[in-house]
């Protein structure tokens, strides 16, 4: 029993404090007594060893504490396992969980060519370190042979120190002298071997210099720094800039064209013919999107779709689009929307390069069309089914299921610069800096260049809201002016394919369009997007090919793909053989148009007239008394028409367009000019090399013109007065208002009247015009519609009583619309629901009515007028293959 404290001196009749009284009971405690070997529930107590990779768990050293009698069975499973089974259990977890994660990062890095670069760094620092510590103990036996393993910081640098002086290794063996490795090889040896490092550090927890990254040694760094800086010295000592070319190290256009023509022309056999045509759609088609080498392996077939972008006011492009959730700079699962336009040359056209290798999977190779439709009997897939054609690569090394390897794919690229002269470093990423070179070329944006290649961007901008396709690289990319993208214009595609051709190229695609649309009115499931887009891709890939076939064709007969049909057949041989002549014509008269044209059409419509408007203005002075003096004739023939015919209906109308007058008349303050000359000369003009076809017809503007052009002495159309006067009636002001005669042509009163007898005093006025430039110009905004064929009916007729979209299109052209983003973006929408009737109503046999009826039948219970828009602008050709079966 422990002794007690003794109390401390309290003086005698001293008060007692609370802290007093706290001492006085704790001195005064005395502790329980227990008897530890009656009462203690371990009658054995030992101590175990366990060998951590032993699968024995007997004890291998036992030592008594006490002898008491063994425990009953009871009592020893209520002491649960012992402290060396809980460690040995936890050692084994651990273990497992790290060889779970190594399995899922060579999952991770198996389509990727950075497992075999780190591979050969480490078998290369494994190498020489082996063989250094081998002849450091041959020098001197009192040194021990170290393992390359674990590896620290301390082996890193001495094997950097060896690295960074050995000389650069040739293609397949030997070494070229006086040379040395970059930066760019130490900072991968360094990169390599701490991969090796972390992903092995679980093994060597007893070695604390294995836990501590590479970078964060300062002897690691050391050498990183001093190979950066040594950079530029080792290439002026190596010439390396100059002999090897300083533009990007990318192809040249003359080595993309050889290459590309070479994988037409090279290969024997259909399964060759195939991988050449397969290997010049990898090719160009990184060419035109900066892809990198495994964000084009990726590509499946579900990630394929065609979309537009906008190019003027009324005009788009189709873009063949692909999307990417997996690319080195996106592992966060974002969709990723890239483009491609159709190229300036054909031989270049990666759209057309991928069309070339659909027809070899299909029509060369045989390959069946994959089963597209769903199969809801396995439900660990989901509600929606197990989509087996999802699983199809574009660029594959099978029958589409299985992705291409790193190795594949630099293996056949190295062949086609092997074959073709080719002296570039990079290989499967060769042309990602040359669809960036060009598209800088061509006059692209650094910002939309960097998104064509998906070059990272700081901010999150780019990823949480910018989805828009770069147009000015996409126009870089094909070879056009990135800064006028109105002159955009593939000759090619005038080109109309023969039904004859076109029918037997991808002939299944219409059957399975009907049964895609069978199976989602019957299965709400069923429905499939990516099928959608993916047929409507292929529906444009057969007009493609058919085009980009006949000029090559005409370029280089002997392709090998000419050999199959429906291109060997006289038909499609005929279509190519005329297909130059058309091209070509096309082609000057673009060039024509747009050099004869003011800044190419970049002024608009407003802009031409008001260049001429000084010259129209002393015509119109020239020619005003006698306007006014044939105004006066015409009016009084429209009284004595009058008093003959006397008719209700030509008093209504004469009631109604004098009121609408006299009330715009009076909002409006009018200038005069008497000043003018009588009677001149007309001016003659020399018309022989003007060319009339460039701009579109204009009614409005032809009317006006003539009327301000008419002259005593020039020959008029023989017709009878009354015949005149009915068509274009001039009728008698109130008082109130100024008269015609005192008008100048070409004032704001007189072309508001000419707008008036046109639309309508108050249909006119209900668009509360401008004077601008010197024409009234009309505000309009565009009505909410909520069903498809409202679209129509707006544009066509108009609606609550507004002149209609067509008649305002047609009079002022764009301007009307005065640049505004809203509308424009809306008229985009609205023209593509326009622009299907219209080219419907061209099919024989059909008509505006049974365009309603289809359209109402197909699709406007599944679309209100704005979804329909968005539907047609990927899937414009669905829609037109559907037509082909109604009713």
């Amino acid at each position: 029993m422990p002794p007690r404290i003794p109390a401390p001196y309290t003086p005698p009749n001293a008060p007692q404090t609370p802290l007093m009284r706290k001492a006085a009971r704790l001195v005064s405690f005395t502790p329980p007594q227990f008897d530890i070997t009656a009462n203690s529930p371990i009658h054995d107590r030992t101590m175990l060893s366990f060998p951590l990779d032993s699968e024995n768990l007997a004890p291998i050293s036992t030592v008594s504490v006490s002898s008491p009698k063994p425990p009953s069975p009871s009592s020893a499973n209520a002491l649960g396992p012992s402290p060396g089974r809980i460690q040995y259990s936890i050692d084994a977890l651990e273990a497992e969980s790290h060889a779970t994660r190594l399995k899922i990062r060579a999952k991770e890095q198996e389509d990727k060519g950075t497992s075999q670069t780190y591979e050969r760094h480490f078998r290369s620092y494994q190498a020489w370190w082996d063989s250094s510590e081998a002849a450091k103990v041959a020098q001197n036996s009192r040194l021990a042979a170290l393992p390359a393993m674990p590896i620290t910081a301390a082996k890193v640098s001495m094997f950097l120190a060896y690295e960074s002086t050995r000389e650069k290794k040739k293609r397949g063996a030997g070494t070229i002298a006086g040379s040395s490795v970059g930066q760019s090889q130490i900072s991968g040896v360094i990169t390599a071997l701490e991969s090796f490092r972390f992903n092995s550090q679980h093994t060597y927890k007893h070695c604390a210099e294995a836990q501590i990254p590479l970078r964060n040694d300062s002897r690691v760094r050391q050498f990183e720094s001093a190979a950066k800086h040594d950079e530029p010295k080792r290439a002026e000592k190596a010439q390396i800039t100059k002999a090897a070319g300083s533009s990007l190290d990318t192809y040249t256009v003359a080595e993309l064209r050889k290459c590309a023509s070479w994988c037409l022309t090279n290969f024997s056999g259909s399964n060759r013919i195939y991988l050449g045509l397969r290997d010049r759609a990898m090719l160009l088609l990184g060419a035109g999107t900066a892809f990198r080498g495994d964000s084009t392996r990726i590509l499946l077939w579900s990630d394929l779709f065609k979309t537009s972008i906008p190019l003027g006011d009324d005009s788009e492009a189709p873009v063949f689009g692909l999307l990417a959730d997996n690319a080195k700079h996106n592992q966060t699962g974002r969709i990723d929307e890239h483009g491609v336009l159709r190229h300036k040359h054909v031989e270049l056209c990666g759209i057309g390069a991928v069309a070339m290798m659909m027809f070899g999977y299909f029509h060369i190779m045989g390959y069946a069309v994959p089963d597209f439709s769903p199969d809801f009997s396995d439900k660990s897939f989901g509600e929606h089914g197990q989509r087996d054609w999802y699983t199809y690569h574009v660029f594959s090394t099978g029958i589409g299921r299985e992705e291409m390897s790193y190795q594949a794919h630099h293996d056949r690229v190295m062949q086609m610069h092997a074959a073709n002269d080719v002296s570039i470093t990079k290989v499967t990423h060769g042309a990602r800096p040359f669809a960036a070179q060009t598209c800088r070329s061509f006059g692209a944006s650094v910002s939309d260049t960097k998104a064509l290649g998906g070059w990272n961007e700081s901010g999150s901008f780019k990823n949480c809201y910018d989805r828009a396709l770069p147009v000015g690289a996409l126009l870089g990319a094909a070879f056009f002016n990135s800064l006028k993208p109105e002159l955009y214009r593939v000759a090619r595609d005038i080109l109309e394919p023969p039904d004859d051709v076109s029918k037997d190229i991808f002939p299944w695609i219409e059957d399975e369009l009907a049964a895609l649309i069978s199976r989602e009115h019957s299965n709400r499931l069923a429905k499939d997007i990516a099928l959608r887009q993916f047929l409507s891709t292929m529906l444009w890939f057969r007009r493609i090919l058919v085009q980009d076939l006949a000029v090559i064709f005409t370029q280089n007969p002997h392709a090998l793909i000419f050999k199959y049909a429906p291109f060997n057949s006289p038909s499609f041989r005929n279509f190519a053989a005329s297909s130059t002549a058309a091209i070509d014509a096309a082609e000057e008269t673009a060039r024509l148009a747009f050099q004869n044209l003011p800044q190419h059409l970049v002024a608009s419509l407003q802009g031409a007239l008001a260049t001429q408007n000084l010259a129209f203005e002393r015509e119109r002075q020239n020619y005003h008394n006698e306007m006014a003096s044939m105004r006066n004739e015409l009016g009084q023939m429209k009284t004595l028409l009058e008093l003959v015919a006397g008719t209700k209906r030509v008093k209504r109308v004469h009631g109604n367009l004098t009121e609408g007058l006299s009330d715009g008349f009076s909002e409006l303050t009018v200038i005069t000019d008497n000043s003018a000359p009588k009677y001149p000369t007309p001016p003659s003009f020399d018309t022989a090399d003007m060319p009339f076809d460039m701009f579109p017809p204009d009614p409005a503007l032809d009317a006006f013109i003539a009327a301000s052009f008419t002259h005593p002495n020039m020959p008029m159309p023989a017709t009878s007065p009354q015949a005149a006067v009915l068509h274009t009636p001039v009728l008698p002001l109130p008082s109130t208002t100024p008269q015609l005669s005192t008008l100048t042509p070409g004032s704001p009163e007189e072309r508001q009247q000419f707008y008036f007898q046109r639309y309508g005093a108050d249909r006119f006025r209900k668009h509360s015009p401008e004077w601008v430039d010197g024409d009234w110009l009309p505000r309009y905004k565009y009505s909410s519609a909520d069903g498809i064929w409202e679209y129509w009916v707006e544009w066509k007729e108009g609606v609550d009583g507004f002149i209609s979209v067509e008649e305002l299109t047609t009079t002022w052209g764009a301007k009307w619309r005065r640049n505004t983003p809203a509308l424009k973006n809306e008229n985009t929408r609205r023209m593509r629901v326009v622009n299907l009737i219209l080219e419907l109503c061209q099919k024989p046999r059909w008509n505006v009515s049974l365009v309603q009826r289809f359209i109402t039948d197909r699709y406007a219970r599944q679309f209100r007028a704005r979804a329909f828009s968005d539907y047609l602008k990927n899937n414009r050709d669905v829609v037109i293959a559907a037509a082909a079966n109604y009713p």
